[in-house]
């Protein structure tokens, strides 16, 4: 049966993420998310050899033992607001990481940004250093990089290069 200190679950969901028998359940609304764990008469011990906090232990089986059940607020991204993580998930991160990593060179504090937020902005200042110097060489690169900003997918951008390409070849 499954016991959980809640003073030190980070509500990070690797237990949910790993129980076979589905005896944990998480539920997200309003910007809120709630851990519920059943009663567990498997001993498979995945969720507690996977809790980062050590939050989980096996007990023996007991009727009168209640199911547990955990409430945290998420935090929002500081670029686009959407809600993506708790607190002591973050807490914890920051903890572990020295400080000068925790931040880039701008100052943005990458640990309170959710992760869309972080692959954009990392997707921009890549194609701010890559596309200037091939855009004077290559005019298929800026081409693509227009048509995907357009929301081109990629097969489309193929087809449409390839009619390019097939017309300039007939002129």
């Amino acid at each position: 049966m499954i016991r959980v200190g809640t003073s030190l679950c980070l509500g990070c969901q690797s237990c949910f993420n790993v129980c076979p028998g589905q005896n944990i359940i998480r539920n997200e609304t309003d910007g809120r998310i709630t851990v519920h764990w059943k009663r567990c008469k498997e001993e498979c011990d995945l969720c507690v050899k996977m809790c980062p906090a050590g939050a989980i232990t096996l007990v023996p089986w007991d009727e009168i033992e209640p199911e547990w059940e955990i409430s945290f607020d998420l935090v929002a991204c500081k670029i686009c607001g959407s809600r993506y993580a708790t607190e002591p998930m973050l807490k914890k991160i920051e903890s572990s990481l020295p400080a000068e990593i925790q931040k880039d060179s701008t100052g943005l504090e990458w640990i309170r940004i959710c992760p869309v937020c972080r692959r954009n902005i990392e997707a921009e200042s890549l194609a701010k250093l890559i596309l200037p110097g091939r855009r004077k060489n290559d005019w298929r690169c800026s081409w693509h990089f227009l048509a995907g900003k357009r929301g081109l997918y990629p097969g489309r951008m193929r087809l449409l290069y390839n009619l390019i390409i097939f017309a300039g070849m007939r002129i």
